[in-house]
């Protein structure tokens, strides 16, 4: 059986400006930076050993997995990066305030209750909305992102790595555990430095627990 956590980059700038990150990139903040270094420490204690590691090949991403790495049992792993544990990617609306844009997605789908502070069930659902938006082609739907889901898993299961660490972003973990649940799990929001497990087992990937910081 393969166990693989999910970990959510740790607090960044525009998290606490309240503004979309998407694809761009801020720096993680000194609370940010602390966080990921505990989480470390946390899977040391845990006696958690990783044999592979991913990240996002986003700046905030490379920066959490090196912090946890270097506080775990695992300080000499080198993390692979990819764009397939990329955040969705938000167009035309990367850098403006959450809820400007959500706002925005409210309108083009039809749901007047859509607020930068709704679940991310809803917000998945919108982002066919701010897909057809967007003027810059860069915005993601759901069905982009399933597919570089796929592609990752993919790879990790046909990797010889049984516990592995692939440090993402917040809407992208909820996008995998939509998928994984075949939209059954609803959740509201995946923290920053909190860990979603997922294991693989016959063939079969499933959600072991969601959003967790501790008895991890």
């Amino acid at each position: 059986m393969k166990s693989i956590y999910f970990v959510r980059h740790g607090r960044t700038l525009f998290n606490q400006l309240w503004k979309v990150q998407g694809i761009s990139d801020t720096p993680l903040t000194e609370l940010g930076e602390k966080k990921a270094a505990e989480l470390g420490t946390r899977f040391k204690a845990e006696k958690i050993i990783f044999d592979g590691a991913y990240s996002s090949d986003l700046g905030r991403t490379r920066r959490t997995s090196r912090l946890i790495l270097d506080h775990s049992a695992n300080p000499e792993l080198t993390p692979i990066e990819t764009k397939d544990l990329r955040e969705v990617s938000f167009g035309q609306f990367e850098g403006d305030p959450n809820d400007s844009m959500w706002e925005a997605a409210s309108e083009a789908a039809g749901d007047p209750e859509l607020r930068g502070d709704s679940p991310d069930e809803l917000k998945i659902k919108a982002l066919d909305g701010l897909k057809r938006l967007d003027t810059t082609g860069l915005a993601e739907n759901f069905e982009d992102v399933k597919t570089r889901i796929r592609a990752i898993l993919s790879v990790m299961a046909h990797s010889d790595e049984q516990n592995i660490l692939a440090v993402s972003h917040g809407l992208y973990i909820s996008c995998l555990i939509y998928l994984l649940s075949d939209a059954k799990i609803h959740v509201s929001s995946i923290e920053n430095t909190s860990v979603t497990k997922v294991v693989f087992e016959n063939g079969v990937f499933k959600i072991a627990y969601i959003g967790r910081t501790e008895n991890l």
